[in-house]
């Protein structure tokens, strides 16, 4: 149940910080404010989508090259590596922009190494093309941090 949670987790507080923090920088320039409800439903496509897609397309992958996974393992694995996001969205409220390209980075390159370490003896069996796989790991978790910051760490007034 842990990555469903997290996952859930995720959805409300990037939905949360994000209205939070677009509603303080409104009140500073003093423009009006509306909710944006869309930012629950995107959130949510987002993550229960990559963790739902993210594995299977592993699963695959690994099944191709024979290497031996699990796809209930997989989806745990992903769906825990999205645990650093959470103080990564926490600390978005901080109005400095380098600030959260920073703390995206950091989160997204934090995910990348944990999917990348626990499925290490997995991709090693995989042989000669086990570089392939981790450099796609990293660039999916590096994409999805590129994707949160553009959507839920950026402030548009």
């Amino acid at each position: 149940y842990g990555p469903f949670w997290i996952c859930t987790t995720l959805i409300f507080v990037a939905a949360s910080i994000g209205t939070f923090v677009t509603y303080i920088a409104h009140k500073l320039k003093k423009k009006e404010w509306d909710y944006d409800i869309n930012l629950v439903t995107w959130s949510a496509g987002v993550f229960y989508g990559y963790v739902t897609v993210v594995p299977l397309i592993l699963y695959v992958i690994l099944k191709y090259f024979s290497a031996p996974s699990g796809l209930v393992q997989l989806f745990c694995l992903y769906g825990y590596s999205l645990f650093v996001f959470i103080p990564a969205l926490c600390l978005s409220v901080v109005p400095v922009e380098i600030f959260r390209w920073v703390i995206a980075g950091v989160a997204g390159f934090m995910s990348a190494t944990f999917v990348a370490l626990n499925l290490k003896a997995h991709i090693n069996s995989a042989g000669e093309r086990w570089f392939l796989i981790v450099t796609g790991i990293f660039l999916l978790q590096l994409a999805l941090a590129v994707v949160l910051k553009l959507y839920l760490f950026t402030v548009t007034v």
